[in-house]
């Protein structure tokens, strides 16, 4: 099974199964507090990757280390990953879960390129803007990129908005070249 195939599986059961009980931002907090456990302590998810360490021993240090922190839902799905060896999806399967959440609350996340940090004032303007002209309501991540000399590019949906002054420069070199 292709490795996107079992993100989603994953990620919507998980998200279908936090619908169910009413547990959707809870369980999307804690999916994330598990993961930055398993960032912190990499070993602890290379143990439940081991094909030789048994799923009931690897089940048993999951309940160790996670129960009375977790949903019993979550710890559940943790033990079903285990189960049918798909710990290594973990990362994946968080990335679709939130991207459910999101979907759910109707928001759309993106990325603002620019030179230097952006102020979240500014950022927060950016995300208004950018959400006006698309109709929907946007979160946006910045990320530096060097090579824009000045001004913002903006990925969304599949959207690029270039306002940064390297295209502008293109733009005018094609025009007087043309």
């Amino acid at each position: 099974m292709d490795s996107l195939t079992v993100d989603v599986t994953y990620g919507q059961a998980l998200f279908d199964a936090a619908g169910d009980c009413e547990k959707i931002s809870e369980i999307g907090a804690e999916y994330k507090a598990v993961s930055a456990v398993f960032a912190d302590q990499p070993a602890l998810k290379k143990l439940f990757l081991i094909p030789t360490v048994s799923a009931g021993d690897k089940k048993a240090v999951a309940k160790k280390v996670f129960e009375g922190r977790v949903s019993r839902e979550l710890l559940a799905f943790l033990c079903i990953l285990i189960d049918k060896r798909r710990v290594g999806a973990w990362d994946g399967v968080g990335r679709c879960y939130e991207q459910l959440q999101d979907k759910r609350a109707g928001l759309t996340k993106g990325i603002l390129y620019s030179v230097l940090p952006v102020e979240k004032g500014r950022l927060s303007a950016f995300e208004e803007k950018t959400g006006a002209s698309l109709g929907k309501n946007v979160k946006l991540e910045n990320r530096i990129d060097k090579s824009l000399i000045g001004g913002v590019k903006i990925y969304v949906d599949g959207k690029l908005i270039d306002a940064s002054v390297k295209s502008r420069l293109e733009s005018m070199k094609q025009k007087l070249m043309g």
